[in-house]
């Protein structure tokens, strides 16, 4: 038995109710920051990847060095590949966070503080391989700085979700 109410854009099945208006602006500004962050992630597997390819980095050389560094895969695994599935995760995460499933068991605050958690950890890694890049390696990867801008407002948008969610309840 579900009822929708053009109002209040909430949908009610049985005793819980799932309010639409709650996805908003936030959520929606992070599932699309998360959308970029896989294209960057899966451009830059793409250069990683397909022999002889090459990164465009805005007439510079710093990508194609970066990449060719030695820091371009921690334990064999290409840096992108870790982007991109930490930037699926993410937006698994979001999806996840306003569901039925979720809301009616309360657990919105901890996908929330895991969303939070998903993203503090990847600036940081971001803020590493920046370091890297201008202290050990001498080459900036324009796709690179996007991706830890990316993961910088993520995780800016994350505290605003997570204080949101722990309202909600």
């Amino acid at each position: 038995m579900s009822s929708t109410t053009k109002a209040s854009s909430t949908i009610k099945i049985s005793s819980a109710s799932l309010n639409l208006a709650s996805f908003g602006w936030l959520r929606l500004a992070m599932i699309a920051l998360v959308i970029t962050g896989i294209g960057v992630s899966a451009y830059l597997l793409w250069g990683y990847t397909v022999p002889g390819a090459e990164l465009s980095c805005g007439g510079s050389h710093g990508c194609e060095t970066v990449k060719n560094s030695p820091y371009a895969s921690v334990v064999g695994v290409p840096i992108p590949i870790i982007g991109l599935v930490s930037y699926l995760t993410l937006l698994f995460l979001l999806l996840a966070q306003e569901t039925l499933f979720v809301s009616i068991r309360g657990w919105s605050p901890y996908v929330a503080l895991a969303i939070f958690a998903f993203a503090l950890i990847g600036v940081l890694f971001s803020t590493y391989l920046t370091y890297l890049e201008l202290f050990v390696i001498f080459a900036i990867c324009r796709w690179c700085v996007a991706s830890a801008i990316i993961l910088m407002t993520l995780l800016l948008l994350s505290i605003f979700n997570l204080r949101n969610s722990n309202q909600a309840e």
